[in-house]
Parts: C-alpha cells; sequence; structure tokens
C-alpha cells in the first residue's frame, strides 16, 4: 500500500514542479506559485517518508527495501538505508531541492515579484530534471513480483553512524547551489536588475551550501578514516575529488560575493562561479550514479542513468554557459582596484582556488577520457595531486592569512607589515615548539605548521582587538582553516606505520608505547559475528595507557567482512589498531598507525561549521531587511 501511494505522490511532485514551473515563467499571482512551491514541498517530504516507513516496517515487497535491508538491520540503519541507496538518495536529493525551492519562495514581495519568479521558474526546471530522472530510471517505489518474507541486506561498511548523517550534510551542500545558480539565471535573464540586491538573496543560500557540505566531506573523512582500516583520512578518491571540487568553488564563490556586496565589483566572476559551482555538483552526480568509476561510494551500474543525467548537465551547462556568453557583459561593467587591498588578496585566492579544482577535475576525469577513446585504463593517484595541488594551495592559504587584516581600496603597506608583526613572532615560537615534540623535520612540515599558525595567529588578532568591521563568522571559520591544516600537516608528515604478525602475548613497539597482544574473543553483533582482540598499550614510563579492542566482523546475510579500527585519540596523537587475518597457531596480522595531531583535522572542520553556521545567520538577519 505504502509504495502505491508512495508512487503516486511522486507523480503528483512532478506535476506540482510543473505548474511551478509555467506560473513562475508567466509570472502569475502569488497564490498560484505558493500552491505550487508549497505543494511540491508537501508531496516530496510524503513520498520521501512513505519510503522511510516502507523501510521500517521492512515492507519487502519494494524492491529497494529487500535490496537494502533485512529484518536484523538496527532500526537507525534501517532509517539510514533510505538514503544509503541510489534510488533512494535520489528521492532525499529532490526532498533537500524542494526545501531550498521553498526558501526561496519566501524571498518573494512586490518589488522583486518578477526576479523571485524567474529564479523560481529554473529551480522548477531543475526539478523536474530530478523528479524525471528518479520515476524514469530510479524508481525507489518499485514493487516485487513476488513478496520475499527477508531481505538481502545492506553494505554493512555504510551501516554506521557517520554514515547515516554523511549524505543528508552533502546533499544540503550540493542542492544549496542549486539557488545560487537559479538566482544566476534569473540575473542574466532579465533586464534592469540594477535596483535587486541578487547578490544579498545568493549569499545565505551559498553560505549555507558551502557549510554543510563542508562538515559532510568531513564526516565523511572521519568515517572513511575509522572504518575502512586504511590508516588514513582522504584517499583522492574520484568521488571525494566530487564533493571537494564544489567545496572549493563555493569558497571561491563566497568570498567573491563579500566584494560584491561591499564594493559591487566582480559581480561577472560571481555569476560564473555560481554556475560553474552547480555544474560541477551534478557532474559529481554524474560520476556517482554512472557506475562509471571504480569507488567504494558509487551507486549504479546502469547505464541509462548515467547518460540520462549526463544529458541533463549538458543541457544545464550548455544552456546556461551560452546565456553567460551572450548576457553578462551587457550588465557589468569593468572592475578595477588595487592588488594590494582586501577584495585583491581575495581575487588571487579565488583565482587559485579555481586552478585547484581545475587540476583536480583533470585528474578525475582525464583516466575516463582515456578509458573511453583508447580502451586503456589508468589511475591518476596521491602523487599527482600532492604534487600539483599543494603547490597552489600554499600561495592561497598564505593570501587567505594576510587578506582579512587588510582594508577595503588601495591599503597601507608599512601599516600591513607592523600589524602582522605579532603574527611573525607567534607563528616562529609555535612552529619551533612543535618541532622540539616531534623531532622531525622536513621542508613540507616546516611549511606546512608555518601556515597552519600564520593563519591562526592573524585571525585571533583580529578576534583580540574586537574590530567590528570583521565578521564574526569569518574570524571562527579561518581559525577552523589555521586548525584544520595543523591536522593535515602533522599527519600526512609524521605518519608511522608498522605491519607485523603477532600471537597471544607477543609485543612490538611504535614510537614511544610498548603493544602487547593479550587475547582473542568471539562475539555477536545484532546482524553480525565477529573475533575481538585485546592490546594492552604501555607508555614510555611502563604503565597502562589504555586497551585497544579492535575487530574483524563478518555479516552472514551479505557474506561480506569488515574491519573496525580501535583507536586511542589525544591532541597530539591517534594510536590505531586494525586486526587483520589469522589463527591461534600463525597469529595475526595487525596494522598499527601513528598518526599525530589528526584530531585537529576533526576539530577544525567543526570550529569551520560553527564559522559558516554564524555567518550564515547575519547573512539571514540582513535578508530578512532586504525582504521587507
Amino acid at each position: 500500500m505504502s509504495a502505491s501511494l508512495g508512487n503516486f505522490v511522486l507523480w503528483l511532485s512532478l506535476l506540482f514542479a510543473f505548474l511551478q514551473f509555467f506560473t513562475s515563467r508567466k509570472n502569475s499571482k502569488k497564490k498560484f506559485i505558493a500552491l505550487s512551491v508549497n505543494g511540491l514541498l508537501f508531496t516530496s517530504i510524503i513520498s520521501f517518508f512513505l519510503l522511510m516507513y516502507s523501510h521500517v516496517i521492512s515492507d519487502f515487497s519494494v524492491l529497494n527495501v529487500y535490496q537494502n535491508s533485512h529484518t536484523t538491520k538496527p532500526m537507525i540503519y534501517k532509517i539510514a538505508g533510505v538514503w544509503g541507496n541510489h534510488e533512494g538518495s535520489m528521492l532525499l536529493w529532490i526532498l533537500v531541492l524542494t526545501i531550498f525551492n521553498y526558501f526561496l519562495f519566501r524571498l518573494y514581495n512586490k518589488e522583486n515579484s518578477i526576479f523571485i519568479s524567474k529564479t523560481l521558474e529554473t529551480q522548477a526546471f531543475i526539478t523536474i530534471g530530478f523528479i524525471l530522472f528518479t520515476i524514469l530510471t530510479s524508481n525507489p517505489f518499485e514493487r516485487m513480483t513476488t513478496t520475499q518474507e527477508n531481505g538481502l541486506g545492506f553494505n554493512p561498511i555504510l551501516q554506521d553512524p557517520a554514515l547515516a548523517i554523511h549524505p543528508p550534510l552533502l546533499y544540503v551542500g550540493y542542492v544549496g547551489l542549486s539557488a545560487a545558480f537559479s538566482i544566476s539565471i534569473a540575473t542574466l535573464s532579465l533586464k534592469n536588475n540594477e535596483k535587486i540586491p541578487w547578490y544579498n538573496y545568493m549569499k545565505p543560500f551559498v553560505m549555507a551550501a558551502w557549510t554543510f557540505l563542508t562538515i559532510g566531506i568531513a564526516l565523511g573523512s572521519i568515517w572513511a578514516y575509522y572504518e575502512l582500516g586504511w590508516g588514513g583520512w582522504w584517499f583522492w578518491d574520484p568521488v571525494e575529488n566530487a564533493s571537494f571540487m564544489p567545496w572549493l568553488l563555493g569558497t571561491a564563490l563566497l568570498h567573491s560575493l563579500i566584494i560584491v556586496e561591499k564594493r559591487k565589483l566582480l559581480k561577472t566572476w560571481v555569476i560564473l562561479l555560481s554556475i560553474l559551482a552547480f555544474l560541477l555538483s551534478v557532474i559529481g552526480t554524474f560520476l556517482v550514479r554512472s557506475g562509471i568509476l571504480t569507488s567504494v561510494h558509487t551507486f549504479a551500474l546502469d547505464p541509462s542513468r548515467g547518460i540520462y543525467i549526463l544529458a541533463f548537465t549538458i543541457l544545464l551547462g550548455g544552456y546556461s554557459l551560452i546565456l553567460f556568453g551572450t548576457k553578462s557583459k551587457n550588465y557589468f561593467e569593468s572592475n578595477y582596484f588595487s592588488f594590494f587591498s582586501k577584495e585583491g588578496s581575495i581575487l588571487v585566492n579565488n583565482i587559485l582556488m579555481v586552478i585547484v579544482c581545475a587540476t583536480v577535475f583533470l585528474g578525475t576525469i582525464y583516466p575516463l577520457l582515456v578509458e573511453a577513446f583508447s580502451n586503456n585504463k589508468i589511475s591518476v593517484g596521491e602523487p599527482y595531486y600532492n604534487s600539483t595541488v599543494i603547490p597552489i594551495m600554499i600561495p592561497a592559504i598564505l593570501v587567505m592569512g594576510i587578506g582579512p587584516i587588510m582594508g577595503w581600496g588601495k591599503e597601507n603597506k608599512l601599516k600591513i607589515f607592523k600589524t602582522i608583526i605579532p603574527s611573525i613572532l607567534f607563528t616562529v615560537i609555535a612552529t619551533i615548539f612543535i618541532f622540539l615534540i616531534y623531532k622531525s623535520y622536513s621542508f613540507i612540515g616546516i611549511a606546512g605548521i608555518m601556515i597552519a599558525f600564520w593563519i591562526i595567529s592573524n585571525n585571533l588578532i583580529i578576534f583580540i582587538k574586537k574590530n567590528k568591521k570583521y565578521s564574526t563568522g569569518m574570524i571562527i571559520a579561518h581559525l577552523g582553516i589555521g586548525l584544520l591544516i595543523l591536522g593535515i600537516t602533522g599527519s600526512s608528515i609524521w605518519q608511522k606505520e608498522k605491519i607485523v604478525r603477532m600471537k597471544i602475548n607477543d609485543n612490538t613497539k611504535i614510537e614511544k608505547y610498548n603493544i602487547i597482544f593479550k587475547e582473542i574473543n568471539e562475539i555477536k553483533g545484532p546482524n553480525y559475528v565477529a573475533i575481538k582482540g585485546s592490546f594492552l598499550v604501555y607508555d614510555y614510563k611502563e604503565k597502562i595507557l589504555t586497551k585497544l579492542q579492535p575487530e574483524n566482523r563478518f555479516y552472514p546475510i551479505t557474506n561480506n567482512f569488515t574491519t573496525e579500527a580501535s583507536i586511542h585519540t589525544n591532541l597530539l596523537r591517534d594510536l590505531y589498531i586494525v586486526l587483520g587475518e589469522g589463527n591461534l597457531n600463525n597469529g595475526w596480522v595487525v596494522r598499527i598507525y601513528y598518526n599525530p595531531l589528526v584530531i585537529w583535522i576533526w576539530i577544525g572542520a567543526l570550529v569551520i561549521f560553527v564559522g559558516g553556521i554564524v555567518s550564515m545567520n547575519i547573512s539571514l538577519k540582513k535578508l530578512k531587511v532586504i525582504s521587507k
């Protein structure tokens, strides 16, 4: 019953999306547009929760439930399983899209009615595209020909709390950029928009998208760190890149919006960035849904899905870029300003961010092009990205450190130099302190640590001075970036790995820690069986520091094995143990990692998120004033 109703409501959503498209296109009365917007939101909510209900009650007459659930699966993962598969994730995408659509409509008033109507027209077109994609190629309410007593289960590595909330947060980021895209199309399409503060309308949506995309990427990284057993947090996986690229352009877009808001400069640049950022989100969807990538993240292997999204991406991209090329020059004047200024530093940072994005895009797409045209398979891995991305990111981050201190317009160089002297001293002292702790020296390590403290110190100075011209949210977010770089540098440069075969009562050492393998036990979980090792960790004083208990799990329903790392964390390092294959006679393969400063990656991401929330709140308050 729920599946049939869900399918009907999904078609009803499509009807409301078409209604919104035509009422907005004709700039109909507000009540008619409101009917379509509210109807679209309501039906999207209902269809999503009907699918969730099917998962919760284990309705195995629904193909999606049968393929992705089981009666023994814990309730939290039954719910998370709704979006932990291709069909359900697209329904979530549509739901988030309609929520942003609703908030765009809330901006509607007499003065901007034509502009917002045009924005809603574009938003409706995007929604129609994704609803049709879902109905035609990925219907989550498809019924089984015969009802089954149980399901096939759910991918065990996705049965994790971080993965339960990771996709919704990412989707807020991806879909949030659609609002900026639609506002840009409206700006280009209509004449006499000088009086419409489109950049003020755009900013809260970009801020929301960027903020949630940041925390979504971070949660995915945390999950990969402790769940996949590789001892790392970023692997330049193609789908990781697919989320990283919109984040890079979103970062550039967010900072450019500040220039437009303060100086009314770089309007054309902002329009272009908003278009490209959303197109990259859609391209990321294509990469994940088409099945052309080999990744732990990929959902689909159906070529029809990939062809549809590719065609839709080409349609969106072709129309928007042609519109930009033909219309942008008619509305925006040339921009001239000093590069030794706040706006100059932002522009330089933006250009470098775009170059990084292009570099990552090339590394992601090039293997696909080679395979398509020559039938040869190649891989682009960590060496390429480290050797190309890092040299570009270093000057970008350096500029980011000094940019907030500079004023609008031409800045006095001597004044800036006097301002940053305390930052320089703090950076040097803190860097020396860190290297005295770890006693490991490398050029990249020195550069990374100095850059981290450079950003932290400059923003702390701004915060201490409490100058009202600086945004509190910006200061907090930049502090988070500094902490993030600190963690990235420490965990990348000073990580130590040890792989040994250990029997019961064997010991091994890593850094100043002595690790003894004490016992192994069989345990039973709700839908798995496992062997759990117990390792006692002694510090340099030969005192017991902690007990680590990694697991090797087997899920009989899906016939899958997973590793569950055990990690001891403090502010200076992680001790990370993974239990591999083995037996009592020959011992077990044990991987041990010493990861310095890695926790500061997660702390940094959280601080960035808080800064984004603060800035978003400020932008919303400004928007309320404008929209009255």
